[in-house]
């Protein structure tokens, strides 16, 4: 199966799979950034930028499951780590990236497992309804006609530059949201 899967990526135009990258990435920004997240800068990978990563400043104090701040910043962390892959579902459900869907994507392994910590943190009794509700409070911040907007123009920047940074990230979306 797996084999099947590679070979209907390849099908798939380098431009297009970059796009969706880049979208997945600018997802985490978005979400990162309306949380007050402090992203220090998103790049694609070379050396095809079909994988991206979005960094942040570290938190400066570790998480204590009595401090019900904790609890909120360990729930935001999911939320963020889903926004990637709401925010490359956004790319692949129009225009380019409709035509070329390659069905389930994998994209969101790596964001699943930097949420296993967080998961375990919280003990949810149930991780499924939980990282549903982070990934449709997500999905709610990436869908206002403001955050799309900025999602496209930092997708954008990163397809054409390969990076990111934080003044360019708050430079489209302060603007975009009316800041």
């Amino acid at each position: 199966m797996r084999v099947g899967r590679d070979h209907a990526l390849s099908a798939i135009p380098a431009e297009v799979r970059r796009a969706a990258c880049a979208f997945h990435e600018a997802g985490h920004i978005i979400v990162g950034w309306h949380h007050e997240r402090y992203v220090t800068h998103a790049w694609l990978r070379p050396p095809y930028g079909f994988t991206g990563e979005t960094c942040f400043e570290p938190y400066r104090k570790g998480f204590q499951i009595e401090r019900l701040a904790d609890i909120r910043r360990a729930e935001v962390e999911i939320t963020i780590l889903s926004a990637g892959h709401c925010g490359e579902m956004i790319y692949w459900n129009e225009g380019d990236g409709l035509k070329w869907y390659p069905g389930a994507i994998q994209s969101h392994e790596d964001d699943l497992e930097q949420m296993r910590p967080y998961i375990a943190f919280l003990r949810p009794a149930d991780e499924l309804a939980l990282r549903a509700r982070c990934a449709r409070a997500a999905a709610a911040i990436l869908y206002q006609p403001a955050m799309l907007a900025a999602q496209k123009a930092i997708a954008e920047r990163l397809v054409e530059r390969r990076r990111i940074d934080a003044d360019e990230i708050d430079d489209i979306i302060r603007p975009a949201v009316g800041g």
